[in-house]
């Protein structure tokens, strides 16, 4: 009676041992992945006049940088608009402007009303302007648009309320120093300060390139079987036109997942079940993100995750 008891416990120790392997190792279902692309968080029409709304490491993500001025300018302000981009360039040294006809792919819009704002006797709004479109990633605020209005002809020779406004496009905030360009009544005697110069020079001298990142990874292993979640973001200034996501097992390649394109500021959602590893024993896993081209980035540091699991 022991006896048949004890062969009746190892036969079904057997059997769970085998339905257990059988379980861990046979297909099962079908892999699934499943990709989403996430759209970058945008902010769209800042309100110009009080306060701009303005952010660190705000910048356009290139250095040439096209305008459009709407004809219902003057002829006086447009050519002083057009004097302030060229004190910019010459005081930059980094930045330069150059002029097209279509609007809608202009980087700086420049439009003219003669509605200007009066605040009080003899102090008036002379123009608005700031950046009109910001992508929001971690590492910059690129503008993709900026937007000027002028509300009256200039009356200084330099052109103050221009290089006012473009100076709040390029991120800046009005100063406290009546001497400053940047202060909020204009005077003929303003100018650009140094240290506006210097935060264009450590801003601009940036090389603009792409930034991969690995993002919320979730990792669950199942016997030999692996499920996870992984977002992927372009966290840089450029676009990145193809990238893979590979992932290793004990240092050795199993798995290239096509990404395909990311721009600025986006994110890819990836999701995959059932993805069966080399062998049950595997403990480490690597993610590695690859852009096929082998594009240099703002930080490679961050192009990859390794995570130790079991089941």
């Amino acid at each position: 009676m022991v006896r048949k008891f004890i062969s009746i416990v190892l036969m079904l120790s057997v059997m769970a041992f085998l339905l257990g392997f059988i379980y861990m190792n046979l297909p099962q279902e079908p892999i699934e992945m499943i990709l989403d692309t996430v759209v970058p968080e945008r902010t769209i029409n800042i309100t110009y006049g009080d306060t701009p709304v303005f952010m660190e490491n705000l910048r356009f993500n290139h250095n040439n940088i096209s305008y459009f001025i709407e004809e219902d300018c003057s002829e006086v302000r447009r050519y002083s608009m057009i004097e302030a981009f060229v004190i910019f360039k010459n005081e930059t040294g980094l930045i330069s402007f150059y002029e097209i006809k279509n609007k809608s792919n202009a980087d700086v819009s420049v439009g003219c009303s003669d509605d200007y704002i009066e605040l009080s006797d003899n102090l008036f709004i002379a123009g608005e302007g700031g950046p009109s479109r910001i992508i929001n990633t971690s590492a910059f605020k690129m503008i993709e648009k900026g937007k000027i209005s002028l509300y009256h002809d200039p009356r200084c020779d330099y052109p103050i309320v221009g290089l006012h406004e473009l100076l709040h496009v390029f991120g800046f905030d009005h100063s406290k120093n009546p001497k400053s360009i940047m202060y909020n009544t204009s005077k003929c005697n303003q100018r650009i300060s140094k240290d506006m110069i210097d935060l264009i020079d450590k801003l601009y001298s940036i090389e603009p390139l792409a930034d991969a990142v690995i993002e919320n990874l979730t990792v669950i292993k199942k016997g030999r079987y692996l499920d996870f979640n992984i977002t992927v973001s372009n966290d840089g200034l450029i676009k990145i036109d193809s990238i893979n996501l590979t992932i290793f097992a004990e240092e050795r390649e199993f798995h290239v997942i096509e990404l395909g394109e990311l721009d600025i500021g986006y994110s890819r959602a990836l999701r995959v079940t059932n993805n069966k590893l080399p062998s049950k024993s595997v403990e480490n896993i690597k993610f590695v993100l690859d852009a096929n081209d082998n594009i240099r980035e703002l930080n490679e540091e961050n192009n990859f995750m390794q995570m130790t699991i079991s089941s």
